[in-house]
């Protein structure tokens, strides 16, 4: 029978409810836009799996975005896949590396990494058009609720 590994216990530093707040960085064309809300992660059944919900506003935009969060034993990397309130879907990959995170996507790249006490999750949003060239574009701070 399978069994969670240990790729799957790493996903437990995720585990919680989270305060999210952030900004989209300012452009020549747009402001700095403020994001808050919450991030909340909890394992399915099983434990190979998370659940991923996120409630956050970016200025006064509501964005909802359920996702699936878990680990391909074939390819060695996590796999991430988001459906949003908006009817946007899409995949990503994950991986960690010396306690850095990294999600990688088509036009979308985050690196981040949590504090030595585990309640603190930060990093840089980048997109790219190429796939190729990252720009800065999003930074974001979780901070793990403390009833969680």
């Amino acid at each position: 029978m399978n069994s969670p590994g240990p790729e799957h216990k790493l996903l437990d530093a995720f585990v919680g409810k989270w305060k999210t707040t952030g900004i989209i960085r300012a452009t020549a064309e747009n402001p700095e836009i403020e994001i808050g809300g919450t991030d909340t992660y909890e394992w399915l059944p099983g434990g190979f799996f998370l659940l991923h919900q996120v409630d956050v506003y970016v200025g006064d935009d509501r964005n909802e975005t359920h996702e699936v969060i878990g680990f391909d034993r074939q390819t060695g990397s996590y796999t991430m896949q988001h459906f949003d309130n908006k009817g946007n879907s899409g995949t990503m990959k994950a991986s960690v590396h010396n306690g850095i995170w990294t999600f990688l996507g088509d036009s979308l790249r985050f690196t981040g990494s949590f504090s030595e006490e585990g309640n603190v999750l930060s990093g840089l949003w980048e997109q790219s058009e190429d796939g190729k060239n990252w720009s800065p574009f999003m930074d974001i701070k979780l901070v793990k609720d403390k009833a969680n």
